[in-house]
């Protein structure tokens, strides 16, 4: 018997799965995972979308570290090897070592160059400029038109509601910004000014979602779900948003009864945006954020059709958890740790044998500090049975 179309994008489970790379070798076995997103005001990344596709990228510019090393190399952590992976900056074998004693072989990178002419489609983080359409495994009109903020008010699901201008207090979005960045919270009109003068400043033409405030909330989680080219969809999980007092996403927490706990609830709004994503002929990835209020309800705020920064560490906490029992993790991007990348790995492998606190660096870049001395900025994560000896554990690590 057909399934309805509830049915078709109820999200299932996949308790064994390993590593994102072995459903996309399923549906698109020919591509390649580029790990670089684009940039639309910063000079120090080959991938320019400077005439079109603009992403709303922060002021100043994303460091060259951020965008070539520390956000491509964190991707390749939970990927695996069932395709390759594409960058500019292949990741340090010291990094690359470490992981595999964290997870074994399977999730050693099958790294190789990007180039601008792909002999293999690309799966992207974002449309590319730069690249040909039939270089791109999703249309880039199509995958620009279900990256912007405009999309979340196509769902049909209980969210904010969207305005026609603004109203004190509410929540101001460019339509492609990420990771929180351009968002501004408006409570007054000094607010609303100096917000304008930033965007006239910065992004002249930019388009705005409007949208209410959503008081009270006592929960933030960012669900992530694979989408299959006939529509079918996997729940790959949940983890607990952390944001910086900027409002930029800073990392989150996984929990393993949340696993379960949340499933019921946040289910309908996986099948809502799979069901739009999907009608758009988008697969892959996606990721939805939802908040929940002090009395129960809740409410989509965001939906990101790609790789996020938080699907990496979402993929190994899901292994940690089956296969070593340890339950919670916590995960923090952009952290500054004394010493070399190599010093930090050394540590981070010490505390798991003797403290059975599994440390990952998931991708790190070394500088030099105005004494000459080293210093690496980092993403890492800590996973063990509750959440605050993962927050010392890291707390020991990076300033």
């Amino acid at each position: 018997m057909p399934r309805n179309e509830n049915q078709l994008h109820q999200p299932q489970l996949m308790p064994q799965l390993n590593f994102v790379s072995q459903l996309y070798a399923q549906d698109c076995p020919e591509a390649c995972l580029l790990a670089e997103y684009p940039c639309s005001n910063c000079g120090d990344t080959c991938f320019q979308n400077d005439t079109r596709f603009t992403i709303h990228d922060p002021f100043p510019p994303p460091p060259r570290e951020l965008l070539k090393v520390l956000g491509p190399h964190h991707l390749m952590f939970g990927w695996g090897n069932s395709l390759p992976v594409a960058s500019e900056v292949p990741p340090p074998q010291s990094l690359v070592y470490h992981w595999k004693r964290m997870l074994g072989e399977s999730v050693v990178p099958r790294w190789q160059p990007a180039s601008f002419d792909p002999a293999s489609p690309y799966i992207t983080l974002f449309p590319h400029q730069s690249l040909p359409a039939n270089g791109q495994v999703i249309d880039p009109e199509v995958n620009y038109e279900l990256h912007s903020k405009c999309v979340i008010e196509k769902i049909v699901c209980p969210q904010a509601r969207v305005l026609e201008e603004i109203e004190f207090p509410c929540v101001v979005k460019l339509t492609h910004g990420y990771a929180g960045l351009g968002n501004y919270i408006v409570k007054s009109q000094a607010d609303e000014r100096a917000m304008r003068a930033e965007l006239k400043k910065r992004w002249p033409q930019a388009q705005v979602v409007i949208n209410s405030v959503i008081d009270d909330i006592v929960g933030d989680y960012g669900v992530q779900f694979y989408l299959r080219p006939d529509g079918s969809t996997i729940w790959l999980g949940v983890t607990e948003q952390n944001f910086n007092s900027d409002l930029r996403w800073c990392g989150g927490v996984y929990r393993s009864h949340l696993q379960r706990d949340l499933y019921e609830q946040l289910s309908p709004f996986v099948t809502a945006t799979a069901r739009h994503l999907s009608e758009r002929q988008y697969h892959g990835i996606g990721g939805i954020d939802v908040l929940k209020t002090g009395d129960g309800k809740l409410y989509l705020v965001d939906v990101n059709p790609r790789l996020t920064g938080i699907t990496p560490f979402l993929m190994a906490s899901r292994i940690f958890d089956r296969d070593d029992g340890l339950t919670v993790g916590l995960y923090q991007a952009s952290r500054r740790s004394e010493g070399s990348i190599d010093q930090l790995i050394n540590n981070a492998e010490r505390v798991w044998l003797e403290q059975k606190i599994r440390v990952v660096v998931l991708s790190a870049v070394e500088s030099t500090g105005e004494d000459g001395s080293p210093i690496t900025t980092c993403h890492l994560s800590a996973s063990a049975q509750a959440l605050e000896p993962c927050r010392e554990a890291l707390e020991e690590l990076v300033t």
